[in-house]
Parts: C-alpha cells; structure tokens; sequence
C-alpha cells in the first residue's frame, strides 16, 4: 500500500510543483479578473468529472473484484467509455449554449467579459475529453498499476500546467490558455489510452446494456456524490464572485488551490486504498488503520510549516497583494485539508464495500447546511468567512464518516 500510495503521490506531485511557478506566470501576465476567470474555468472543469454518472468509480471497483478476467474488463471500460462520452458531449453543449448568462452571473467586468465567453467555450470542448480519459485510467487504477499510471500522470500534468502559462506568453488572453488546456487534454486522452488498448484490445470500443446496468446499479449513487461534494468544494469561488465581483475571485482562488495541491497526498492513498479494498472487502480493517495513521503524520508535517508562514509564501509566490489578502484564507483552508484528508479513509471504505448509498445521503444532508453557511460568512467576512464555511463542513464530514465506517465495521 505504501509503494503504491508513493506512486500516485509522485503522478501528482511532480504537476504540481510545475504548476506554482506557471500560475504565478498567468497570473501576472492576465492580470487580477482575468486570472480569476481563468481559476473558476479551471476548477470548473475539475468539476466536470461529477458528469460520469459515476462510472469511474464503477470501473475502479468492478476492474479490482474481476481479477484477471480481461474479457470482462473489456466489456466494463468499452461499456462505461461509451456512455461517459455521450454524457460529456451533452454537458459540453449545454455550456457552450449558455456561456454568455454564465459570464454575467460571475459579474465579469465589460473589458473582460468577450474573453471569458470564448473561454468558456473552448473549455467546453475539454469536458467529452476528460470524461473518457478518466475512464481508462480508472482500469489501470483498478489494475493497482499505480507505477505505469504515475509516469503517465507526471507528463500529462506538466502539460496541463505549462501548456497554458507558455500560450498566455506567447499571446496574452484567455481564450490562448483554454485552447492550450484543451491540446493538453487531447495528449493526455491519447496517453491513457495505449494501456487499456493493449490489455483488453477492440473491447475497449464495445458496448453493453447488461454491463451498463450493473455499473449504473453502484455508480448511480457515487454519481449522486459526485455531484454534491464538488459544487459544496466549489461553491465558496461562485458566490464569492457574485457577491464580491469577480476581481476578488483571485484572492481566494490562489490559496484554494495550495490546499487543492496538497490533496495530492490524501488523494495518492485513496486511490490506492479504494480498489485495496474492494479487492478485501470485510478484511481491510487493518489497512485503513495503516493509512490512517499514515496521512495523519504526513499531512500535519505539510500543513503546520506552511501555516506558520503563509503570508510569506503568498507574497513571495504571487505578489504582496496576495500576502495580505490570502494568508488567513490559506491558514483556515489547512485546517480543512487535514480534517478532508483523513475522511479520505473511512470515504474509501465505506463505497468498497459497496455502500455508495450512504456517502450520498450525506452529502445530500450536508448541501443546504453548508451553503447557508456559506453565503452567512462570505456576507459578513468575506473572504475569511467563506474559508471558515469549507473548513467547518469537512470537520463534521469527517466525523460522521468516521462513525459510519465504524458501525459498518461492528
């Protein structure tokens, strides 16, 4: 489990210390608004992943209990890659087709607003994209071919980072880093598809109701999650751009994304643990317990130093705005990341065990809660105020998860 969580970590960290310097580069070469445009586009797309009807997740656990039946396998990517790229194509249309009500809700400046609807719709292109791609590497997920993935992972995510800040550079704008986001995509799509290819050969192309129905049958509620957890992560940037306009988007956006950079370490062990434990199921006691104790120890050696100097490093990273503005947002956010982090655990094993049901009445309970909250503090403190919501509702998160893994595990 170690080894394969220091895989993933690697896949994941090597994009993301390319991706501080980039994003220091667009940010000063697009300026405050438009950089924050470009931030929400950019965590939207992150968000686009909630449109595979939970799928992957499906796949993930299907791929790990099918062993080494190849010709199932096949049936369950070629099925799920289908189906997700219909889905995708769907959603990518609809925002195309409203790019422009979008841009006036995120109250984008005139100067702004052409750029960001061109943008918008460039990005839409990249959701099909990414939808099918997370496909095929969920079976190599499934597969725990964690160390083939991470080197797969490590240049597709330079990609992602690097292609944007170099088109910004090369022509200031947003539609140039969408475009160039977009290419990226399209090279990692490429790349998650040679292995599944080989494995499983023309399958990979073919579809079946049957299959659908079982994956549909576990990912229906992963889907149900998939959806709420994101628009709870994300919803703090939307409403600080209609209540606070769009320029001040930046300013939270920034440190929001240090602590979304973080989560590569507590997402290098779910991805390890959750087809670990579907392969265990009853038995992976013992493992959450290891992992548990594990992300415990490296996420507080992470999070503490940087909390202590959080307003140097934004300064010296971004600019002296953004030390003055950022460092409490960035101090509240690691308190949430460590409490996000360690849910990661009983998350994972709860849906191994095939109680996707339950993660999603949560998350169905949590919604409303949270964006009272959430628009309460944003209204009287702003910025702070909307970190304080997030960190909040991933404290109760993980504390309700901890006592449904352990009523599962009695």
């Amino acid at each position: 489990m170690f080894k394969n969580s220091l895989w993933n970590a690697a896949g994941l960290v090597v994009p993301s210390l390319i991706a501080l310097p980039a994003l220091a580069v667009m940010a000063r070469v697009l300026g405050v608004e438009k950089f924050g445009v470009f931030m929400l586009v950019f965590s939207a797309l992150g968000f686009a992943g909630v449109f595979d009807g939970g799928l992957v997740r499906a796949v993930i656990r299907a791929v790990a209990m099918n062993g080494g039946d190849e010709q199932l396998n096949g049936r369950v990517v070629g099925t799920a890659g289908w189906v997700v790229l219909a889905l995708g194509v769907g959603v990518a249309a609809a925002v195309a087709a409203t790019a422009a009500p979008l841009v006036s809700l995120l109250k984008v400046s005139a100067v702004a607003r052409a750029d960001s609807i061109i943008a918008l719709r460039v990005a839409a292109l990249v959701i099909p994209v990414y939808l099918l791609s997370l496909v095929w590497f969920a079976y190599l997920e499934g597969k725990q071919r964690f160390a083939r993935l991470s080197l797969i992972k490590s240049v597709t995510g330079i990609l992602l980072t690097m292609l944007p800040a170099l088109a910004v550079l090369a022509r200031p704008g947003l539609d140039a880093a969408l475009a160039a986001l977009l290419v990226a995509r399209l090279a990692t799509l490429a790349a998650a598809y040679r292995p599944c290819r080989d494995a499983i050969g023309a399958a990979i192309f073919r579809y079946d109701r049957a299959t659908a129905r079982d994956l549909f049958r576990f990912g229906g509620w992963i889907a149900v999650s998939n959806l709420l957890a994101p628009m709870m992560g994300y919803a703090d940037r939307f409403l600080i751009s209609n209540v606070l306009g769009a320029a001040r988007v930046a300013f939270y956006a920034a440190p929001a994304e240090v602590a979304a950079r973080l989560s590569v370490i507590p997402g290098a062990v779910a991805r390890t643990i959750f087809p670990l434990f579907s392969q265990l199921q009853e038995s992976s006691a013992e493992q959450a317990r290891r992992a548990f104790r594990g992300l415990l120890v490296v996420c507080l050696a992470v999070a503490v130093p940087l909390f202590l100097v959080a307003d140097w490093f934004l300064d010296r990273w971004l600019g002296p705005p953004y030390g003055e503005e950022s460092a409490i947002v960035l101090r509240l956010l690691l308190i949430g990341f460590v409490f996000n982090a360690l849910g990661q655990v009983p998350y994972s094993r709860i849906q191994a065990l095939g109680r996707s049901r339950d993660t999603a009445m949560l998350h169905m309970i949590e919604l409303v809660p949270y964006l009272l909250l959430l628009v309460l503090l944003v209204r009287d403190f702003g910025l702070a105020g909307a970190a304080a919501a997030w960190t909040t509702r991933v404290v109760i998160d993980f504390v309700v998860l901890q006592l449904m893994a352990r009523r599962l595990a009695d």
